[in-house]
């Protein structure tokens, strides 16, 4: 500072002395006033105390808040840009609007490019997003001041033509103009059912919306069969799903119930009067005499055996007569049983129907279920040889049943073994019929014929072992035909020429011939 500066400023504080106390200080705020204020606050640049407390020289927010009613307001309610973005509520003014910056200074600060609008009391969401910001805010207007309303925008797009208000939020959302969720229940009036997909000018001509008809007759008279004789109220019997579904409960209003196969008639099908007054019987022969194959016979309550469902169908019980159908029996037809009425009396023993199918030639006495089942009368059969006469043992358990029975009347079967083994005898007989006493079903060739104890001729010593063709030289039938004697086989043996006599046991014995017990 140059000499003649604080000389000049020497001088001034002397002069200050000799004026007022306020006069002095308005001249002392112009002399340390940092700069000019901005034009909005050119008329108040006089008046320090405007913005300035006196007992401090920075600016008081309270201060900015009694000009700026608005921006006090938003903050005190939580609202605005100044009310939701936190670091302007909670900070001073003065932190981010300087002011001494001259006439043409911004001191607000607005950067559209990073300005979020979630702080403002209109957040941009779905079109409105790609929106730029003068289609809302116009040149020189405060942001604030920016209509909020949708009719404020959208009015040459109201087809209503302001008939519902400007609050076109309520139905439209701000994805497109044509999207819209109107909750048609809050009229009083839910659509449901086909009125569900009707549009709107269906039942709203010109946009019309106060007094629109309610009643179902002001739409569908048209699709009145009834021509009106049945009234004006189409909901007592009909729904909204579609005209043709009928409501009407008819067990409640006839005592009748339609179910199962009556569901699906059409009401002319019973009655031909379109006013439905005419007298109508409910028996089931009233409708379905033509369809009674019993004609009358099992009298008129057809339901204590058909049912609804169709009349083919049955619930008829036969185990109630005694006598239960299972397997094959129970898709038989009844008239396969029944050749007249089902009433009559019909014999139930299996050789009543399946006399004919007895191939036994009547041999079996016993009850045809003994062996044969219902499932059915040619396959399993469940016959068991074993509590028979003649039970299947060893080999025999396996054979076919035709290897013995030449036909189903089983008891022509000869049970002798030769009857069957004939030409498997090797004695041609001459043993007799019972090769049982030797023979075993196991295999014809395992025996248990005992040498010993079925002959006067017990093996002994070299002569078990032997095998039969050794001494029965031309058959196993020729047993009587066999010496028992030493010299009948062992006369070539004989170093004695017969002279010691046929009975070589006297002196040789079984062991071997070479042995000589005594002499």
């Amino acid at each position: 500072m140059t000499i003649s500066s604080r000389v000049a400023i020497v001088f001034a504080v002397a002069g200050l002395a000799l004026l007022s106390t306020d006069a002095a200080a308005q001249i002392l705020e112009k002399l340390v006033m940092p700069g000019r204020l901005v034009e909005a606050h050119a008329d108040i640049e006089s008046d320090c105390g405007a913005c300035h407390a006196a007992e401090t020289d920075e600016a008081v927010s309270s201060l900015c808040v009694a000009c700026h009613e608005d921006v006090g307001a938003d903050i005190a309610a939580h609202t605005g840009f100044h009310g939701r973005f936190a670091p302007a509520r909670n900070s001073e003014c003065i932190a981010c609007h300087t002011d001494h910056e001259g006439r043409d200074a911004d001191i607000v600060g607005l950067h559209a490019g990073v300005f979020d609008h979630a702080f403002t009391d209109f957040p941009l969401g779905g079109s409105h997003a790609a929106s730029a910001c003068g289609d809302c805010h116009a040149s020189g207007d405060a942001h604030h001041e920016a209509p909020t309303s949708c009719g404020s925008c959208h009015a040459d797009d109201d087809v209503h033509d302001g008939k519902l208000g400007e609050d076109c939020g309520s139905c439209h959302s701000d994805r497109n103009w044509i999207d819209y969720e109107f909750d048609h229940a809050s009229t009083g009036y839910p659509l449901t059912g086909a009125h569900a997909r009707t549009a709107c000018a269906d039942c709203h001509q010109n946009n019309s919306f106060a007094d629109t008809p309610r009643s179902c007759n002001s739409c569908h008279a048209i699709d009145d069969v009834h021509a009106g004789s049945k009234g004006t109220q189409c909901q007592d019997c009909h729904t909204t799903a579609t005209w043709q579904s009928i409501g009407f409960d008819h067990f409640q209003e006839t005592g009748f119930a339609l179910l199962d196969g009556h569901s699906g008639l059409a009401c002319t099908d019973c009655h031909t009067r379109e006013d439905y007054k005419d007298p109508f019987p409910n028996g089931c022969v009233d409708c379905h005499r033509a369809d009674d194959d019993h004609q009358g016979r099992n009298g008129d309550d057809c339901a204590s055996c058909h049912v609804p469902t169709y009349w083919a169908d049955s619930r008829f019980d036969h185990g109630d007569t005694g006598f239960h159908l299972v397997e094959a029996h129970a898709d038989l037809n009844c008239s396969a049983c029944h050749k007249a009425s089902t009433a009559a009396e019909v014999a139930n023993t299996c050789s009543d129907c399946h006399a004919m199918d007895d191939s036994h030639g009547g041999q079996m006495q016993a009850e045809c279920s003994t062996c044969h089942t219902q499932t059915a009368w040619h396959s399993s059969v469940n016959f068991d040889h074993d509590l028979s006469s003649f039970p299947l043992t060893g080999l025999h358990a396996v054979v076919s049943c035709g290897a013995c029975h030449e036909s189903n009347r089983f008891l022509d079967a000869e049970p002798n073994c030769v009857s069957c083994h004939e030409d498997d005898d090797a004695h041609e007989g001459t043993l007799g019929p019972d090769c049982a006493s030797c023979h075993t079903s196991n295999g014809w060739t395992v025996t248990v014929f005992d040498h010993d104890l079925h002959t006067r001729f017990p093996l002994e010593g070299r002569h078990d072992g032997l095998a039969c063709t050794d001494c029965h030289k031309t058959s196993a039938a020729s047993a009587s035909d066999v010496p028992s004697t030493c010299g009948g086989c062992h006369a070539k043996d004989d170093v004695h020429d017969g002279q010691f006599g046929g009975d070589c046991g006297q002196c040789h014995n079984v062991n071997s011939f070479g042995e000589v017990e005594s002499l």
